[in-house]
């Protein structure tokens, strides 16, 4: 494997399904396979890997525990069943991302390591588990770079559920890069492969962002959806979020979709690192990343924000599992 991965950590845990589960009844667990084991890109269908980091969440004040999102949602993803098609070795548990020292540079990492991965699992849909919702910026990276690869001209579009924009100016005078800024900079730096066209912030709330940030969006040609204008009817909502993925599968290289799991409003997600009271239906966004799966193009979806030490029985952990389950099988 490459020298790349090295950055990551296995994760050692066996999440093995209830035994009192039937042999007929089989569960993603009995799929898994690490990357030690070297699995064969044909067999590869799916990949989960982790970014236990949470540094921009404590500069922005949020709420401590995201570090272990990615191992509560294995927990619950490899409980659910495994539809026919999915066989031993298909699941690629690829561990957790190791954090470095500055968050510009762990985010790096995961650009290269997302790159990595498609190249040699080119046939796989991916789930990465955060951490910050602004690690949401090295995955785009990752998939421009992978893209890239193949044509100078290719172009990265992004379906971003949240209710904050993610374009908070730079810090200049901090080592650190600030919070909440991951949309700009993806917005800023031609590496990423994204312009205002190719993205859409759907689930905004007017309460969370500035008229200066949404101006911005608005100076860059950005689509936004606020929650108060969002259809109440999930299938009417999702169809609407679909019918913008195809049309970007169209003219786009590659699609990725990023969650923040705040967007669901504490009643349905309590466990994240920055609550709100209202959100969007968790309903509508299964449906969109299960009709992300459709897509023919190389695509990624980010789950982030999931934050177990604020969980009440699991609630926000098992949303979360559901919704990678839907998009790497396809199924609702």
């Amino acid at each position: 494997m490459s020298e790349t991965l090295k950055f990551i950590r296995a994760d050692a845990t066996p999440h093995v399904a209830d035994s009192r589960l039937r042999r007929d009844d089989p569960r993603m667990g009995a799929c898994a396979v690490t990357l030690d084991a070297n699995p064969p890109e044909e067999r590869v269908r799916a990949i989960v890997l982790g970014v236990a980091d949470e540094r921009a969440v404590q500069l922005a004040g949020g709420r401590v525990g995201a570090v272990d999102g990615p191992h509560r949602l294995r927990d619950w993803f490899f409980r659910l069943p495994a539809p026919p098609e999915f066989g031993p070795l298909s699941v690629l548990n690829a561990g957790d991302l190791q954090a470095a020292d500055h968050t510009a540079e762990t985010q790096a990492r995961l650009a290269e390591v997302i790159a990595v991965l498609r190249d040699r699992f080119p046939h796989a849909r991916i789930v990465v588990v955060g951490g910050g919702h602004d690690h949401s910026y090295g995955e785009v990276l990752g998939m421009a770079r992978s893209v890239a690869r193949d044509s100078a001209a290719a172009r990265v579009a992004l379906l971003d559920v949240t209710h904050r924009a993610g374009v908070r100016p730079a810090e200049h005078d901090r080592k650190e890069l600030a919070a909440d800024s991951q949309i700009r900079r993806l917005l800023l730096e031609p590496a990423a492969r994204l312009d205002g066209q190719s993205l859409l912030q759907w689930g905004l709330q007017r309460s969370a962002n500035s008229i200066e940030r949404m101006q911005f969006l608005q100076q860059h040609g950005a689509r936004t959806v606020f929650w108060e204008d969002i259809e109440t009817d999930e299938r009417h909502a999702a169809e609407g979020l679909g019918r913008w993925q195809d049309e970007a599968a169209i003219v786009h290289a590659a699609v990725a979709m990023t969650i923040d799991c705040a967007v669901f409003g504490q009643v349905a997600a309590p466990g994240v690192s920055e609550p709100i009271a209202l959100g969007v239906a968790p309903g509508a966004v299964l449906r969109a990343a299960s009709h992300l799966a459709a897509c023919n193009r190389p695509t990624l979806l980010g789950i982030h924000g999931l934050n177990p030490r604020f969980d009440q029985d699991g609630a926000t952990a098992r949303l979360a599992a559901r919704l990678a389950w839907s998009y790497l099988t396809g199924w609702m």
